[in-house]
């Protein structure tokens, strides 16, 4: 028997008909992955047993082949690589024990660009095969991956804009005086965050700078206080306290920490300066004399310019995709560095990124910016944002964020307003004791109290209309 032309190509059609048939949605073997993170900017989003089951509901709908029980974790994904479950899960399938993830929505994937990055990467690989989402429609082609790495972005943006209302929030705490950390050693928090002396504690605490003052040892202060049964408050009004061993370093740490002389400082890259004498009756431990003689501060400049060393506007220079340029090699953040060159020219500049992962095997060896930069506008040239498909989809996401905002600003004015019938009420019982008041002192605070109270609250609308 003689074959012709027509019976070959019949057979090959049958051949990429089957390897069509094993990259079929129901062929492809799922894992379902569910993520809530303990920050409290994500408690809104929905419970790790309610992701599953909608997911449960799609793999049902869709005739998927799930091979292994759920895979739920309680982390944050702002950052990457601190996921044990999320990193083991794409080493799982990079062996091959998985060809797809089904989530609630890509968000629980990642709200971060490297995990965001690895997922694509992955994808373009075709290592994942296919990803399935509860409120989220993803195809895997390139408008599809596209449309994904939207949705990253806007995850990522999300997250950036809650952690912005938290710091402006708690921007706010601390020039009111109200203290957000871990109460400091002697003192307590009270219902307003406020540092009040803990009794027996706060004297034992300044005991010990007196001690200081004495030229008494670190180690002879440490003993002291553990001694005494120094202990340290578990709860707001220090109603609850728990034994606390002082060492060395927390000794010198609190020697060092000007807010037991009334001036709280607070923040890394932006330096807050509050003067608690100043904002309510708080009761310092130490004069200011006594802080910087204990320090060896000859004057009050040289210490503010020893802990606010802040960088002159601008001589950073090498910011250009800082921290999102990924090492081929060994996927860890490449740094980013301009390096000077003489030539015929004279001095040039050139825009590096270099991978000084230690057990990298391209440790130190650059690339210029221009190759990344180039790549980036290649990509965008070839995957234009042009079809009504992808237009529609985008229109979809960008509501669904809109709505989420409103959502939480919606919140924020239900807070706001009702902090304005308290602050009215408040205000009203203050008119009220006025009325009947005789005593000068008295009544003036009672309007100093009052006029700072109205100056809040309207800070705190002027903060949230802004």
């Amino acid at each position: 028997m003689q074959y012709t032309t027509q019976d070959l190509v019949g057979f090959l059609k049958t051949l990429n008909t089957a390897d069509d048939e094993k990259d079929n949605a129901t062929s492809i073997k799922y894992v379902i992955y569910a993520r809530k993170s303990t920050e409290s900017e994500e408690r809104q989003v929905r419970s790790l047993g309610d992701q599953v089951t909608e997911c449960r509901k799609i793999v049902q709908d869709r005739e998927l082949q799930v091979i292994s029980t759920p895979i739920t974790e309680s982390e944050s994904a702002k950052e990457p690589d601190i996921r044990p479950r999320f990193r083991q899960m794409i080493d799982d399938i990079k062996g091959g024990k998985y060809g797809g993830i089904i989530a609630w929505h890509p968000d629980r994937l990642a709200r971060n660009m490297k995990d965001a990055g690895e997922i694509i990467d992955l994808l373009d690989k075709k290592i994942i095969k296919d990803l399935q989402f509860v409120s989220f429609t993803f195809q895997n082609n390139t408008a599809g991956k596209m449309l994904l790495g939207i949705a990253f972005v806007l995850s990522k943006q999300y997250s950036d804009q809650l952690s912005d209302n938290v710091l402006r929030g708690n921007r706010r705490s601390i020039e009111e005086g109200k203290y957000i950390n871990k109460t400091k050693h002697g003192y307590f928090k009270d219902v307003n965050q406020y540092l009040r002396p803990d009794g027996d504690n706060f004297l034992l605490i300044k005991q010990a700078w007196k001690m200081r003052l004495e030229n008494k040892q670190l180690e002879e202060i440490a003993s002291f206080l553990n001694t005494n049964h120094y202990s340290r408050p578990t709860s707001v009004g220090g109603n609850t306290h728990e034994q606390y061993t002082i060492d060395v370093k927390r000794v010198s740490e609190i020697l060092r920490d000007s807010i037991y002389c009334g001036v709280l400082l607070f923040g890394e890259k932006e330096k807050k300066i509050v003067d608690l004498t100043q904002i309510y009756d708080f009761i310092p431990m130490v004069t200011v004399d006594e802080f910087l003689k204990i320090n060896k501060i000859t004057s009050i400049d040289k210490f503010f310019k020893q802990r606010f060393k802040v960088e002159k506007e601008g001589s950073i220079r090498a910011d250009l995709l800082r921290g999102k340029v990924i090492c081929g090699y060994c996927n860890h953040p490449m740094v980013s560095a301009i390096s000077n060159k003489m030539n015929k020219k004279g001095l040039t500049h050139y825009y590096n990124y270099r991978c000084d992962n230690k057990s990298c095997k391209a440790k130190a060896k650059a690339i210029r910016a221009h190759v990344v930069v180039d790549y980036c506008i290649d990509f965008l040239r070839q995957h234009k944002f042009n079809t009504r498909d992808v237009y529609d989809h985008y229109v979809a996401e960008m509501k669904r964020v809109i709505a989420n905002q409103e959502q939480i600003l919606e919140t924020q004015r239900h807070t706001l307003t009702k902090a304005k019938i308290d602050t009215e009420d408040k205000v009203d019982k203050i008119k009220d004791l006025l009325l009947n008041e005789t005593d000068i002192q008295v009544k003036t605070h009672s309007e100093q109290t009052s006029k700072k109270t109205k100056q809040a609250l309207l800070q705190s609308v002027r903060t949230w209309t802004s």
